[in-house]
């Protein structure tokens, strides 16, 4: 099959569907299909591109019409031959994507792992809601309901809509009225890697992600302010929009030489640094497949989390805490300061197995296309 995967975003750009679509393609080749690849990007191309074993084309960013209507030339160009369009989100490359296959009757499947309208929500409002009571409040019909309809467009020329948990199946299904019988999960794939025994453990309890309000870091680091033990320190790895109220809100509470923001890292680098971490945490409003997450549990990490997280098969074996409460995430923490909860929670997180790797996802979302 020639596969054309359609993409917001690609490497070097951080985040999950630019790591999981280097990764997805690779074993696309190696069970002998073609792949070719189009994204947003700030760089016509880079360097490396000429190296990958698929073609990139990069339409770079500029205004959000000129944005889109670059995108569905390229497509013209570039999925004309493509038997399946793989779009890797609903909105910035879905919505061509949508048009594209429409006019030209291709096959057209979308990988769904967020969403776009709650997280915009969330961005322009000063409002701490869940990705389940923002659709429960109505707020995609009172506050988004245009990009609502675009969307629900999308999902209805979509052959297929992927999603990586049940737990947002149900919902989108449930809102957006979708017919159950064109939609699949394929769960978040790691690298398999072999756990081993942490040793060298610091007192760095990490975030690694986006500045963006959907992820609640101004509430984590008012948490931090009350933690007992003040020789541990919270390093914030990222980038994103609200950094400048982060940094603000971190001379506010006199936490300049607890809390510490650092620049994005590669995925390996972030990996070798998390592997020495004391805790790795996900404070956001709801979390709906982190793969940063899993990846942790790889290296034996024990990890927090927010309550409302999309693996169900993980809630019940983990520490959560409630994302709206400061209070509730400062308890969490100091528990886990305690020595001796510590290592009957390291224990805990050892014996937690996740072994599903990106060459089974692949022969699952082949025999989709299929």
């Amino acid at each position: 099959m020639k596969i054309l995967i359609a993409s917001g975003i690609f490497i070097p750009e951080p985040g999950g569907p630019a790591t999981y679509a280097v990764k997805i393609a690779e074993e696309f080749l190696k069970l002998g299909h073609q792949v070719s690849i189009i994204t947003y990007s700030d760089k016509s191309e880079y360097d490396f591109d000429k190296d990958l074993a698929y073609s990139v084309l990069r339409i770079k960013r500029s205004n959000k019409l000129a944005n889109y209507l670059n995108y569905f030339k390229a497509l013209q160009k570039e999925a004309k031959d493509a038997d399946r369009i793989y779009s890797f989100d609903h909105f910035s490359a879905g919505i061509p994507a949508a048009i594209f296959s429409t006019i030209f009757k291709k096959d057209f499947y979308i990988r769904v792992g967020g969403d776009f309208i709650w997280e915009r929500y969330l961005d322009f409002n000063d409002d701490l809601v869940t990705l389940d009571d923002f659709y429960k409040k109505n707020l995609h019909l009172n506050v988004e309901k245009k990009r609502f309809q675009i969307i629900r467009w999308v999902f209805t020329r979509a052959t297929g809509i992927i999603f990586t948990t049940k737990f947002q199946l149900k919902i989108f299904q449930k809102y957006y009225n979708l017919s159950f019988d064109k939609l699949f999960v394929i769960n978040n794939p790691i690298d398999k890697d072999i756990k081993i025994s942490r040793k060298n453990v610091n007192k760095e309890i990490i975030l690694a992600g986006r500045f963006i309000h959907k992820n609640n870091i101004l509430n984590l680091i008012k948490a931090f302010e009350n933690i007992k033990d003040k020789t541990y320190k919270l390093i914030l790895i990222g980038e994103g929009p609200i950094k400048n109220k982060m940094i603000n809100l971190i001379k506010e509470l006199d936490l300049g030489d607890r809390v510490l923001i650092e620049g994005k890292l590669s995925r390996e680098k972030l990996k070798e640094r998390m592997s020495s971490a004391y805790l790795g945490i996900w404070p956001s409003l709801t979390d709906i497949s982190p793969n940063s997450m899993l990846e942790a549990l790889s290296l034996n990490v024990p990890i927090l989390s927010s309550s409302e997280i999309g693996f169900d098969w993980l809630k019940d074996k983990i520490m959560v805490f409630n994302p709206k409460e400061v209070s509730d995430i400062t308890k969490t923490i100091n528990y886990l300061l305690d020595s001796e909860n510590y290592k009957a929670y390291q224990k805990n997180i050892n014996d937690i197995s996740y072994e599903y790797t990106y060459s089974q996802a692949a022969e699952d979302t082949i025999n989709i296309l299929k």
